[in-house]
Order: structure tokens, then C-alpha cells, then sequence
């Protein structure tokens, strides 16, 4: 079995066009040409005190016309920071669709955060009402760092960037590096979330918080939240937005943890859609109602933002597709 290390992985990654295999992935998952089971989730608290995780996330993808298959195995503890290590990190296994034996393992590291930063960058670009000129990054770890690279390479119309993060030093490392690259673009460094948040075109939380503290009346008028932390937004927050999109309903439906599997178990979410059934028991007015899956917007069978003052929030759970797919053409870029 080739093992590719991080380092291999990076250098890959760059030859690669991410985005674009996001996009590819979601245009096969709305013409049915992936199968996306239920994540498994394996969760601890360590010797230490720290809530530790893995989860195994497998999926099977048909694009270029040929069929990819994997896993993602991620772990991550809450304490990791501390120690001088990152919050999260793991494997893919790339699979042989004849004997199904592995065939290849990948640092997943890289290639989770891409993946991450390129759905974001992909839907926003979809939802905004106009390309992002003020962005708000709370949290400045290795996600806050691949969102904004990507964006930074992709937007020229991004003039500041406002960050935020309880530990204020890893907030001014991100801005200090990010700076030396990008000079045209103002890096504020904020004391509150708050002030970060309020008056941005575009909000990425990248936090580890499992509590919410995003009210709606931070998020400005014709903003884009995609909340890629997942906890970061307050219940009343999600009720407020005029649209709120996922990833994949089946992901959000089948959650136990996560604050908007939370909601859809009390009853107060409504599936978008094409994931209604009639129901008579349902609430008439749910507190949160899903407008759209992302697959639905990239191939224009759901309409995206109808007014420019809509506010709207992205929820993307995280699909192993876009993983395995991403690895998938990187193992075909080492093998070329």
C-alpha cells in the first residue's frame, strides 16, 4: 500500500484544483452518482480532562468517469493546542473498487482542511450578493489559515479582514503571515468576537466551541455565514436567517450533537425541499426552515439568494466525498 506523507500531500495539493473537485462532487451527489453513508463517531475524555473524538467517514464518488472510493479517519482532543499540536489530524484509505483492498494512505490533514476552505469559498461565491469586501474569521488555527489563503487567491475584492481568537498571540501570528503575503488587503485583530462579526460581508467561525454565542443581531444585512464549527451560531441566530443552507440533509438529519441535528430532533427544523414528506403533525412555522442542499445550488435546481439584504447562514457538516475525491486525484497526480 503507498503511504504518502503530509509533506507529499502538500506538495500535491497544489497541483490540484479543489474548488473545482468540490463542485465536481456535489454535481455527482445530485445525479446520484455517490453513496454517503452515516459517519461513525468514536468520543473519550482522556487522562487529562480533554474531550477527544474519531470519527470514520467513508464514501464512494463517480467523477472523471471513474469511481473513487475511501475513508477518512480524523481524531482530534481538545487539548492538543496546549501541547504544541494540532487540534485534529488523521488518515485516508483510498480503496481498490475490485478487491476493495487499500490501496493507498494519505495524510488527511491537508487535504480536510482544502476540502473545508474550498466548500466555503464555493458557497459563498454561490450566495453572495456581491463579492466579499469585509471578512470576519473567529478562531485563527489551521482552518482560519486555509479559508483565508484560498479566498485571498480567489477575491481581489477582499480589503480587511477581521480576526478574532480567545488567545489573542495566535490571532496576530495569522494576521502577521497572512499580511506579509497579502498587502492590500487590512488585517484587524479584534478584542471581542463581537466586533469582528458585526458590519462583515462574509463570517467564518472555525472554533472548537460546543456553545453558541452568535446572536442574529451581529450578522449585517446580505451577509454570508458559513459556519463551519457548526456551534458557533445561536438557535435564534438560525431561526432569524432569511435562508439557511447544508451540505447534505442526510448528514444534518441523522446528528446527535451538532446544534442544528439538535433542532431537527425537537421538531424545529423543516428539510429542504425535496426532503419534505406531507406531515400534518408538523409545526406550520418551524423556527428553522432549510431552503437548499449545496448540490442543489451548484447544479441550479434551487434558487440561491433572492433579495441582497438576505442574511444567510451556510451549515456544512462536512462530506467525506469531497475527501476522498480530493485524494483520489492527488494518488492519480503521484501515480502521473
Amino acid at each position: 500500500m503507498l503511504q504518502l506523507t503530509d509533506v507529499d500531500v502538500a506538495a500535491l495539493l497544489e497541483k490540484t484544483d479543489v474548488v473545482g473537485t468540490v463542485r465536481e462532487v456535489f454535481l455527482a451527489h445530485a445525479a446520484g452518482r455517490t453513496v454517503l453513508p452515516e459517519e461513525s463517531c468514536l468520543r473519550w475524555t482522556n487522562d487529562e480532562g480533554d474531550a477527544c473524538r474519531s470519527l470514520n467517514m467513508p464514501g464512494l464518488v463517480e467523477i472523471d468517469g471513474r469511481r473513487i472510493a475511501g475513508t477518512k479517519v480524523i481524531n482530534a482532543s481538545l487539548g492538543n493546542p496546549a501541547r504544541g499540536l494540532a487540534r485534529a489530524g488523521g488518515l485516508i484509505l483510498l480503496f481498490d473498487l475490485t478487491t476493495a483492498r487499500p490501496v493507498c494512505a494519505l495524510d488527511a490533514a491537508h487535504i480536510s482542511a482544502g476540502r473545508t476552505a474550498a466548500v466555503s469559498v464555493l458557497a459563498t461565491e454561490l450566495l453572495w450578493a456581491a463579492p466579499a469586501r469585509a471578512v470576519a474569521v473567529v478562531g485563527a488555527g489551521a482552518l482560519a489559515e486555509a479559508h483565508l489563503e484560498l479566498a485571498l487567491r480567489r477575491w481581489p475584492s477582499v480589503r480587511q479582514v477581521r480576526l478574532h481568537d480567545r488567545v489573542r498571540e495566535r490571532a496576530t501570528d495569522l494576521a502577521e503571515r497572512l499580511g506579509d503575503t497579502h498587502r492590500t488587503v487590512a488585517f484587524d485583530v479584534t478584542a471581542t468576537a463581537e466586533q469582528a462579526v458585526r458590519e462583515a460581508d462574509l463570517v467564518i467561525p472555525v472554533t472548537t466551541t460546543t456553545s453558541g454565542y452568535i446572536p442574529a443581531d451581529w450578522i449585517a444585512e446580505g451577509a454570508v455565514v458559513v459556519n463551519v464549527s457548526l456551534d458557533d451560531l445561536t438557535p435564534e441566530a438560525l431561526s432569524a436567517a432569511d435562508q439557511v443552507v447544508v451540505d447534505d440533509w442526510s448528514l444534518v438529519a441523522a446528528d446527535t450533537t451538532r446544534i442544528l441535528g439538535r433542532m431537527h430532533r425537537a421538531g424545529d427544523v423543516l428539510p429542504p425541499p425535496r426532503h419534505r414528506a406531507p406531515n400534518p403533525s408538523a409545526p406550520a412555522r418551524p423556527a428553522v426552515e432549510v431552503t437548499a442542499e449545496l448540490c442543489d445550488l451548484v447544479d441550479g435546481s434551487a434558487e440561491g439568494r433572492t433579495a441582497a439584504t438576505d442574511r444567510i447562514i451556510v451549515n456544512p457538516f462536512g462530506m467525506s466525498l469531497h475527501d476522498v475525491a480530493v485524494a483520489g486525484r492527488i494518488y492519480q497526480e503521484f501515480l502521473t
